[in-house]
């Protein structure tokens, strides 16, 4: 819903995107193209009670960090 504030994706899993958003929330995309779409998202990250503003995904694709201008870092599994 609201504006991307970051885009972050992972040399292991490069089909999977992370975006941060100034509605609070990280989203995980699926960019695996099928008959009927391309990119759908798999999972909502909430926690965050103010705009997240960067997002990074580790080397394996099993973490993600993201900073929010709630002054908080939230590890994501």
């Amino acid at each position: 819903n609201g504006w991307v504030t970051s885009l972050a994706t992972s040399m292991e899993n490069p089909n999977m995107l992370l975006s941060a958003s100034r509605d609070k929330t990280l989203i995980i995309w699926n960019l695996t193209r099928d008959e009927t779409q391309y990119g759908y998202p798999k999972r909502s990250l909430q926690g965050h009670s103010h705009i997240v503003s960067d997002c990074v995904i580790s080397s394996d694709g099993a973490y993600a960090l993201s900073a929010s201008w709630d002054k908080t870092l939230r590890l994501w599994e």
